[in-house]
Order: structure tokens, then C-alpha cells, then sequence
């Protein structure tokens, strides 16, 4: 008996394009700006952050000395401030991303994509979900740190670091088994109890008590759509960084031939002609980057999401959020039929998509809390 999840395999693709086709630069802009923060199971990070430090010494100190030598307790709270506020940054940026995880299954399930508003109408639950994903994480970063700790203080107390390293390798099979069961939760957690909870408007806890009994009773086909998923993420995660990284490298010779060009021609005097050619040059990098990295994303992670929503309503019928955008020749899905309003799936026009109804009109897909915006 096959599995739904390579039975949903090529429906998954029928229905990505069934919302990214014919193309709307617009709404895969607008689906890009959400995929941003909730891409990075696709297998490409969505940031890249290089802290670099600089000495601010010259050579040998003495009468050269700016005044910028630090004592332990003043580079100590300069550290401390660094950690905090990357720490604060990957906080906020975690927070935000799920409350976008509820945005996209939201564009996936309606076909509209109303950031603001939505993010306005699933904020709480994706605080629950932010802080589900923090409990989760925890005994694996509590690990880490110790890990850390341990190779790294007898370096500062010039104690040497046998100690460390042998804690180190002991700890590694540990990180992979924690990495394991945390990828697995995160992972059935946004496939899965994510659509459970936008069709019950519940929290994180509640979602898996829905989930665990399918789990329980259809355990070969999670175990299966687990590894499947696995495989799908890892080819198509790949493919993805790969074309990233050779528009990146395209792009960038040109945009520094334009640098370097305005940087001679101005040699002896630089000035503010050349700052602001580095920072419209980098826009303009950065803008085509983005576009690139939404024609490529946009439609991978579309792919993923449908995959799940679709063996989600296999196995349970009653949260089939995507029947109607399901294949017309579909049969013994074990959801709801196409055409079905009745589902948390369902759907008040033809394709599910309702674009040119009065809601929709002059909307520009961020929503602006007025009466027409759904």
C-alpha cells in the first residue's frame, strides 16, 4: 500500500502552480516577503550574519594609544552587551517568523495574502507557537552552552583545554540525538499542528492532542512523510542555494566593476559621490538578490507546505484546509471532496482564490483593517 506521502507528491505540484500560476509579480513578491522568515527549512538560510571585530590598537601601544584599552570588567560588559542584543535580535526575528508560519498557510489555504492584517488576527498564536518552539529548543541550547563553556574556559583561565575538548566529543552524539527530536517536533509542528490550530483557534498544546492520535494510529505514515520530506527539502534546498549562489556571483561582478570604475575615476577624491554609488549599487544587488531569491523560493517552500497540508487532510479528513484546491481526477484522498464549502477548507468561488471580488480590490495584500479587508 503506497503512502499518501508520495501519493501527494505530484498533487503538490498541481496545486503550487494552481496558486503561483498565471505569474503575478505582486503576489509572489508579497509571498516571498513572508516566505523570508518561515523559509528556512528549504535548506538556504534565509540570513547569512558575519560579525567582524576590528583592532583599534596600531602597533605597540604607548604614546599611540587612543584611549581605547579596556579593562576585563568594561570588554567583559561589552561582550555581554553584543550577546544580548543578537540575542534579542534572533528573539524578535523567531517571534515574528511564527506569526508568519500562520500568514502563509493562511495565503496557502485563501489564496490571499493580507500580511498586515493576518499578522494583526494570528499574533497570539504565534506567540504560542514561538514559545513552544523555545521550550522545545531549549535542552539543545542549554547543551550547547555548556559545551561551549567548557572548551572555552580553560582557555581564558590558562588551565589548557584537554578537559574541554574530551566534554566536546562526549557531547556531540547528544547534539545529534537533541537535533533529531527537535527537528522532528518543529517540523510535524509547522506541517501539521500549525493548519490544526488555524482551523481550531487553538494553541500549540491543543493542536498536538488533535494530532497525536492520527500519530499513534498512522505511525509508518508520519515516519514515512518525515523521511520523504527529508529527502524532497534536501534536493530542493540544494538546487536553491545552488542557483542563489550563482546569481549572487554573477551579479556581483558587474555591480563591482561599477564600484571599482567609480572609485578610480574619483581616486584621488572619493568623497560622497563614491559612498552613494556603493549604497545604490547595493540596493540595487540587494533588490535583484531578493527577486531572484523569490522566483526560486516562493514556489519551493509553496511546494512543501501543499505536501503537508495535503497528507495532513489524508489522514485527517475533518482538517483538510486545501480539498478544493485538491485535482479534479482526485480519489480516496480520504478528504473532502472538490467543490466541498462545508470543510475548513472550503471555498466561496470557483478556484478558491476569489481575486477581483470587492475585498480584494485596491487591496494591496497588507490590509488596512478596514471593512473590506478579510
Amino acid at each position: 500500500m503506497s503512502l499518501h506521502a508520495v501519493d501527494e507528491l505530484d498533487d503538490a505540484i498541481d496545486v503550487t502552480k494552481g496558486l503561483l500560476f498565471p505569474f503575478d509579480l505582486r503576489r509572489w513578491l508579497k509571498l516571498a516577503l513572508v516566505v523570508l522568515f518561515v523559509g528556512g527549512g528549504t535548506g538556504f538560510p534565509s540570513y547569512a550574519f558575519n560579525f567582524a571585530g576590528s583592532s583599534g590598537g596600531g602597533g605597540g601601544g604607548g604614546g599611540g594609544d587612543l584611549g581605547l584599552t579596556l579593562t576585563d570588567g568594561e570588554l567583559l560588559l561589552a561582550v555581554g552587551g553584543l550577546v544580548v542584543a543578537v540575542l534579542g535580535f534572533f528573539l524578535l526575528f523567531g517571534a515574528l517568523g511564527a506569526i508568519m508560519e500562520f500568514v502563509f498557510v493562511e495565503a496557502l489555504v485563501s489564496g490571499e495574502i493580507r500580511i498586515r492584517h493576518n499578522l494583526g488576527e494570528y499574533w497570539r498564536r504565534g506567540l504560542r507557537l514561538f514559545g513552544f518552539r523555545l521550550a522545545v529548543s531549549l535542552p539543545m541550547l542549554l547543551v550547547v552552552l555548556g559545551v561551549v563553556a567548557a572548551f572555552f574556559v580553560p582557555f581564558l583561565l590558562g588551565t589548557g583545554a584537554e578537559l574541554g575538548l574530551l566534554f566536546l566529543l562526549a557531547a556531540i552524539p547528544l547534539l545529534l540525538i537533541l537535533a533529531f527530536v527537535v527537528g522532528i517536533l518543529n517540523g510535524f509542528t509547522s506541517a501539521f499542528v500549525v493548519p490544526v490550530m488555524l482551523a481550531d483557534d487553538c494553541g500549540v498544546l491543543d493542536g498536538w492532542r488533535t494530532l497525536w492520535p492520527s500519530i499513534t494510529d498512522e505511525t509508518v505514515e508520519y515516519i514515512g512523510f518525515a523521511v520523504i520530506s527529508y529527502v524532497i527539502r534536501l534536493v530542493t534546498g540544494t538546487a536553491a542555494t545552488m542557483v542563489l549562489g550563482v546569481t549572487a556571483l554573477v551579479l556581483f561582478i558587474p555591480a563591482a566593476l561599477v564600484v571599482f570604475g567609480v572609485f578610480a575615476v574619483l581616486s584621488t577624491t572619493p568623497g560622497l559621490l563614491a559612498a552613494a554609488t556603493v549604497v545604490v549599487v547595493g540596493a540595487v544587488y540587494a533588490v535583484a538578490l531578493f527577486a531572484v531569491w523569490a522566483v526560486v523560493l516562493v514556489p519551493v517552500e509553496s511546494y512543501h507546505r501543499y505536501h503537508g497540508l495535503l497528507v495532513l487532510g489524508d489522514l485527517l479528513p475533518d482538517y483538510d484546509l486545501v480539498a478544493d484546491r485538491r485535482p479534479d481526477d482526485e480519489s480516496g484522498s480520504g478528504g473532502a471532496t472538490p467543490g466541498d464549502d462545508s470543510g475548513p477548507g472550503g471555498f466561496d468561488d470557483e478556484d478558491g482564490f476569489e481575486e477581483g471580488t470587492p475585498a480584494d480590490e485596491g487591496d494591496d495584500g497588507f490590509g488596512d483593517g478596514s471593512p473590506g479587508t478579510v
